[in-house]
């Protein structure tokens, strides 16, 4: 098993070349004894024997939740560098993990760094791309890698005959249905080579038998300003989903935009980054993507250097953008209390306690050695903020995540031991003689209510990527979308989570499904995991306008 320890990791990044030419972990409670909206986790990273490592690559390292063999338990996928296997980790049932990377076939071994899973063909079986590494510094990045789920616990690499392959470098990687034509769509982003050459972005259409074509160029999102994230989310509400794509590795170290990309229906995107106020620059490395102000659309936090690194005589904040609902955001990141934190990488909006408002995680690192990047004292512990109300705060007074000496980089939330309250795993890169282990945070939870609902597409893709969920109780209504691709390299769980706080029943459930399908479904119980199928709720409506375009 893995000891229990820190970790200094020291790593060659491009950013920073270019720049230069477990948990909150509480005191544990007996259950008896938590408060009714405590927070509580415990560090359970041993669970999970996983070494990360590289021989050449970043050392960045990424993560993903998704329920591979359909047990309805939340299985884990960890990324590895170059010459050493990646690992998929079977969730027992009772709390425990299995490392079955090698029977199914996924270990690879080639050097990866992101990771996202959804249901290429709808057969029913979740299915895995991963990003290559070891291109930004120079070198040739490795193949990108498709894993197509055969259904009984195997893996097949179907990447050479699926078309993917991928640009001269790539991290994050992000699914969704473009075109609503029932098969998610895959776009990659692309950091460039450390001070040679940027790279442009890539967008892949499913052809719907297991193979992909490349509309980057004609789709207008082949952009090249150093992304290292990406996310899909309906921003305006269109009811065609659009394209956030996160820029921070400019090889000149030049501040770089969050890039907006607005889907105009027709497989081609119009970019709306000024209009929507999203052109400040920065150096954008995580997104986080939910409605934390619960006013029905969705916001937008994105990582940044913040008090880490001073660079060309500023400070480059984290920023939260709130969206206005008529297509504009504003950065207001100072005034919630989320702007002024250390560096991040992966991030992710979160409901800890299940009050009903969403709360923030992000962690990241730059290791101190060979570069000082970060003055003594700055590295992130791991930041979990709590929501009150519309503002965040920091429990300084608790015992804070020991992450400040670890080379963080991915950040995935979900709920695997079924308990209803989310736990968060943070990918730990590794490089050179140095190892980097995964730390897992089990959410202990408290007596709030909460339901999780997991949604199957039938006239939609099967992963129902793109949804929109509406839940109803004690008075409130919150808004949650189905989502493949998060955060930096990796992936929260698809299955959502609505914390209900004191209320005991559900008023109402709503679901706009990406084929325009409007349905109400009748409310289960609260505290279990519900399945939500597309056709089996009580139809409301089916939004489509006179030229067949759906809306919300």
């Amino acid at each position: 098993m893995i000891p229990e320890g820190r970790f200094r990791i020291g790593w060659p990044h491009v950013l920073f070349v270019s720049l230069m030419v477990g948990a909150i972990i509480f005191p544990e409670q007996a259950e008896s004894d938590r408060a009714p909206t405590s927070v509580s986790f415990r560090d359970v990273s041993t669970r999970l024997d996983f070494t990360h490592r590289t021989e050449g690559g970043e050392g960045l390292a990424g993560a993903a939740w998704f329920d591979y063999n359909g047990d309805g338990l939340l299985d884990i996928y960890l990324t590895n560098g170059i010459g050493h296997p990646n690992g998929l980790f079977r969730n027992n049932g009772d709390g425990t993990f299995t490392n079955v990377s090698q029977e199914a076939g996924v270990e690879n071994g080639a050097g990866n760094s992101g990771v996202v899973a959804g249901d290429i063909d709808n057969d029913g079986y979740v299915d895995l791309f991963l990003t290559g590494e070891g291109g930004i510094l120079g070198s040739r990045q490795s193949s990108v890698k498709l894993y197509h789920n055969n259904g009984d616990g195997t893996f097949t690499d179907v990447t050479r005959a699926s078309g993917l392959v991928g640009p001269e470098t790539a991290w994050s990687a992000a699914l969704a249905d473009i075109d609503d034509d029932g098969f998610l769509d895959l776009f990659i982003a692309s950091p460039g080579r450390a001070l040679q050459e940027q790279h442009h972005n890539t967008l892949y259409r499913n052809n719907g038998d297991l193979t992909f074509t490349d509309i980057s160029a004609s789709s207008g999102v082949n952009t090249a300003r150093g992304a290292c994230v990406a996310s899909f989310t309906d921003y305006d509400r269109d009811g065609w989903i659009d394209l956030v794509v996160g820029d921070c590795a400019d090889i000149f170290a030049r501040p770089t935009p969050i890039e907006l990309f607005r889907n105009n229906g027709d497989l081609t995107f119009t970019e709306a980054t000024e209009r929507a106020g999203l052109d400040p620059g920065g150096f954008w490395m995580g997104l986080a993507i939910g409605d934390y102000d619960n006013d029905g659309d969705m916001d937008i936090f994105a990582t940044n250097f913040g008090t880490s690194k001073r660079w060309l005589g500023r400070w480059f904040l984290h920023a939260l953008y709130e969206n206005h609902g008529d297509g504009t955001f504003t950065d207001v990141g100072e005034r919630t209390g989320v702007a002024r934190w250390e560096w991040g990488w992966g991030c992710s909006f979160i409901d800890v306690d299940n009050d009903g408002d969403l709360d923030l995680f992000f962690a990241g690192n730059f290791p101190h050695e060979p570069f000082d990047v970060m003055s003594a004292g700055r590295g992130n512990p791991g930041r979990l903020l709590i929501n009150d109300d519309g503002t965040f705060h920091v429990f300084e007074d608790r015992e804070v995540f020991q992450l400040a000496d670890e080379f963080t980089s991915g950040v995935a939330v979900g709920d695997f031991d079924g308990n209803g309250f989310p736990d968060i795993l943070v990918a730990v890169g590794g490089f050179d003689d140095r190892a980097g282990h995964p730390h897992l945070y089990q959410n202990l939870g408290n007596e709030n209510n909460w339901i999780t609902l997991r949604l199957v597409g039938t006239t939609s893709n099967r992963d129902a990527i793109g949804a929109w969920v509406s839940v109803t109780a004690g008075g409130r209504t919150q808004v949650k979308e189905v989502r493949a691709g998060s955060s930096f390299l990796s992936m929260d769980s698809p299955w959502l989570t609505f914390g209900l706080g004191e209320a005991d029943y559900i008023e109402s459930i709503r679901v706009v499904w990406p084929s325009g399908l409007v349905e109400e479904f009748e409310p289960p119980p609260v505290r279990q995991i519900c399945p939500l199928v597309e056709g089996e709720g009580s139809p409301l409506s089916w939004l489509r306008s006179s030229d067949g375009r759906p809306r919300r």
